[in-house]
């Protein structure tokens, strides 16, 4: 009797063991979304269904202006490469002296944005630090002359 207690405790215990193992490997597997017109699953990384084409609608990436000439102003980046600084011929114009004529630009990069100093006499700061270049992440300030610019993804 202990022989046959001792070989159903050990398979009791490899059927656990296996059951968590298959527990561990699901929870592994990145979460599929479905598709909007389909139905079908979808991998995290496309950015459309392969099987009709439907895409979901993503959200435009933004400057909302906080403090400066455009205050309460937003503007979408849906071009590749979006200038800011004081005379025409910029994406944005602001009306402040202390932004040079081609102060800034953000260009997509991928999924991405990238912001980058075009040579400007006083800089641009992000989250309070003066920076050359920056990757922007979502609810970044950035300060350009006396103008609060938050970068916006949602």
């Amino acid at each position: 009797m202990k022989a046959a207690a001792i070989v159903a405790l050990i398979v009791v215990s490899l059927l656990l063991i296996v059951a968590v193992a298959v527990l561990i490997a699901r929870a592994r597997q990145p979460l599929r979304a479905a598709c909007g017109a389909c139905g079908r699953a979808m991998m995290p990384d496309w950015t459309k269904c392969l099987f009709c084409g439907w895409e979901p609608v993503r959200p435009v990436p933004r400057l909302e202006f906080m403090v400066g000439p455009l205050a309460g102003q937003t503007v979408p980046l849906r071009d590749e490469v979006t200038t800011i600084g004081s005379v025409a011929g910029n994406t944005v114009v602001l009306s402040d002296p202390a932004v040079s004529r081609k102060h800034i630009g953000i260009r997509r990069v991928g999924e991405r944005y990238e912001l980058a100093d075009l040579g400007s006499t006083n800089g641009v700061y992000v989250n309070g630090h003066r920076m050359a270049k920056k990757l922007l992440d979502p609810g970044d300030i950035m300060r350009v002359g006396n103008t609060e610019i938050v970068f916006r993804v949602e």
